[in-house]
């Protein structure tokens, strides 16, 4: 658990960069709502499934609403684009190609994380309502 929360953590520092250098936050992909500074890291497909820390399913979400998503599936349909829009800032091992369009990449990760969310909800998993 320790572990996890430092991994994070790290994660943390890298968005926080991204404010910096940006001089923004960024809007949160589910409510829309502007962030800055309080937020909280969001595995996109539930870390009780995938059991990582991996960059490519973790983004930055208004903290209020990370207690209420807890354990459950994003709607695919309406956030996997924002996902990837808010996602395609980082090299992302496999996935970094340099110069990569942003319709390749999004093709690249699609092929990466559908199947897992796909596997997700069969196993049960609720498709989380915001």
């Amino acid at each position: 658990e320790k572990d996890k929360e430092r991994k994070l953590e790290n994660v943390r520092k890298l968005w926080d960069c991204v404010i910096d250098i940006n001089g923004v936050g960024f809007k949160d992909i589910y409510s829309k709502r502007h962030i800055e500074n309080k937020y909280a890291i969001d595995h996109f497909i539930p870390w009780s499934y995938v059991a990582n820390d991996e960059l490519w399913n973790l983004i930055p979400m208004d903290e209020n609403l990370n207690s209420s998503k807890n354990n459950k599936l994003p709607d695919w349909d309406a956030y996997y684009k924002k996902f990837c829009d808010l996602n395609s800032i980082w090299p992302l091992e496999e996935l970094y190609i340099q110069k990569i369009e942003k319709e390749r990449f999004f093709n690249v990760l699609y092929g990466r994380l559908h199947p897992i969310y796909e596997s997700a909800m069969t196993q049960g998993y609720d498709i989380w309502k915001n």
